[in-house]
């Protein structure tokens, strides 16, 4: 017996190709990572804002506040900026064919694949068959439009695609630098709550420093260790 469902499932799954996207590079995916670039921002903020965000900030910057106000302004200007973007993109036109446009520019061999339209499951899963169906029905979608509404459509895919990719390009160099920052700061708090703990077992009992305890020596193991910085307040 015949499974209607099963079988429009199956079609369904066939056909993605008819209405293919670049996972990393469609409209959608571009909205959701702007946003997701902002909230970065609001962190990073937060985080700079914060006692040990902004001594880290500035000890890393070899104590130059001011440069350590144009980091923190760095991430403030991109915030609005990706702000702007995304209420551009609701407001200015956006050509229809933006998505099957970098599916027929062959982008998705460097932006993550091909996804296809799944009409029984309503979302976009990827496609099964060879992504130059896809791509092939792509371009056919495309040959229909005058040669006027493609150029126009074009050189509009091309300025929403560089403006985000500058915007991507400086979030990634940012983001870099406050990771080492996060990294180093989480480092000095480690070493300190290693100093806190060793101290207190070295100094339970007055007389353990002075015979040398275990805790007495590991307490001295360690902080012989630590670099000349580590005890400038």
């Amino acid at each position: 017996m015949i499974d209607a469902e099963e079988t429009k499932r199956f079609k369904a799954k066939q056909l993605r190709y008819k209405k293919p996207i670049v996972k990393n590079l469609n409209l959608d995916s571009i909205k959701q990572d702007l946003w997701d670039i902002q909230e970065e921002c609001e962190n990073v903020r937060w985080y700079t804002e914060s006692e040990d965000g902004n001594d880290s900030l500035i000890n890393a910057l070899a104590g130059d506040e001011d440069e350590a106000y144009e980091f923190k302004m760095a991430f403030a200007d991109l915030c609005a900026e990706c702000d702007r973007m995304r209420e551009d993109i609701e407001r200015e036109w956006v050509p229809e064919c933006f998505d099957i446009f970098f599916v027929a520019a062959e982008a998705g061999e460097s932006q993550g694949g091909l996804l296809g339209w799944d009409s029984y499951e309503q979302d976009y899963f990827g496609i099964s068959c060879d992504g130059s169906f896809a791509e092939n029905e792509a371009k056919k979608k495309l040959k229909q439009m005058t040669k006027d509404d493609l150029i126009a459509s074009a050189q509009q895919c091309f300025k929403v695609y560089s403006s985000y990719i500058g915007l991507r390009n400086r979030y990634d160099s940012l983001k870099a630098a406050i990771d080492i920052l996060r990294d180093q700061n989480t480092g000095y708090l480690q070493a300190v709550k290693e100093i806190e703990k060793l101290y207190e077992a070295a100094s339970k009992d007055g007389w353990s420093r002075e015979v040398w305890s275990k805790e007495s020596r590991e307490w001295e193991r360690y902080t012989d260790a630590l670099p000349v910085e580590a005890w400038i307040a």
